[in-house]
């Protein structure tokens, strides 16, 4: 089989590998940084949008392109989910795991209040860094900018230590 079979094949294989992936996000943050000369980021997206909704807020009009950009992940989402067979919303709480079923409640209201604190948790953390997990991540450290790699360092060991405290607290 050829290289570009195979790749077409990588594509449209209903799990991306975790390189091509890798790979995808790479050419996208590069070429994006190219075409606009601004890092790729989802918080200042969220943050433009939200002017916009509410009157009298200042916004950035250079940095519209980004309502896309987050319009676009919500969007391929739910096209990724709707494609490939099974949405997610319609499986159990364990296809999740264990630490998803010990910790979040099973009544859909309780569900979405826990997801919806861990949005506005995360959303809130966002802002404190003065950026998201990609726009730090990404972008930042392949930028090599110092305040992105500590935020991505301590992104890291918080994420590190919250799933060891979690371990530890479910017995497992």
């Amino acid at each position: 089989m050829d290289t570009f079979a195979t790749l077409i094949d990588a594509l449209f294989s209903p799990l991306w590998t975790p390189v091509l992936v890798g790979a995808l996000i790479a050419l996208l943050a590069f070429t994006q940084r190219w075409l606009v000369d601004q890092p790729l980021s989802c918080s200042t997206g969220f943050a433009n949008l939200a002017g916009y909704l509410r009157p009298g807020t200042a916004r950035d009009p250079q940095g519209d392109w980004r309502i896309v950009f987050l319009l676009g992940i919500v969007l391929g989402g739910l096209i990724a989910a709707l494609t490939d067979g099974a949405p997610a919303w319609q499986g159990t709480a364990a296809e999740f795991g264990r630490f998803y079923t010990a910790l979040v409640p099973e009544s859909t209201l309780g569900s979405a209040i826990w997801w919806l604190v861990g949005g506005l948790l995360i959303g809130l953390g966002a802002r404190l860094a003065g950026g998201c997990t990609s726009g730090h991540t990404i972008a930042g450290v392949a930028m090599g900018a110092p305040a992105s790699l500590v935020a991505s360092a301590v992104f890291f060991a918080v994420a590190v230590g919250t799933a060891q405290l979690a371990a530890w607290m479910l017995g497992v």
